[in-house]
């Protein structure tokens, strides 16, 4: 992943894999590429090289609105939410 084309890449190599039905959440020091990854996952930035799949579809081929409604991100600043921890993190609620 690149942010723009003429810069380094600053995610390479990166290769996991989460069981359906799986929860995750990504944890890491400052510049271990917890951001990168986010963006990445939710399309904000396209990647350079390699894929990333969700039930062995390729992100690139579902549709944004129904990518995005899917992920739940939960910014690295603390944030003060009103209502329910659940109101606050899940789309369809």
């Amino acid at each position: 992943m690149k942010y723009r084309p003429d810069t380094e890449i600053v995610l390479n190599k990166l290769s996991f894999k989460v069981n359906p039905g799986e929860k995750i959440g990504i944890i890491g020091r400052t510049g271990a590429g917890k951001s990168s990854l986010s963006v990445c996952i939710s399309r904000l930035v396209e990647l350079f090289g390699g894929s990333i799949e969700i039930d062995g579809i390729p992100i690139k081929e579902i549709k944004l609105k129904h990518l995005r409604k899917a992920i739940t991100t939960i910014p690295q600043d603390p944030t003060l939410f009103t209502g329910s921890i659940r109101m606050n993190l899940d789309p369809s609620f």
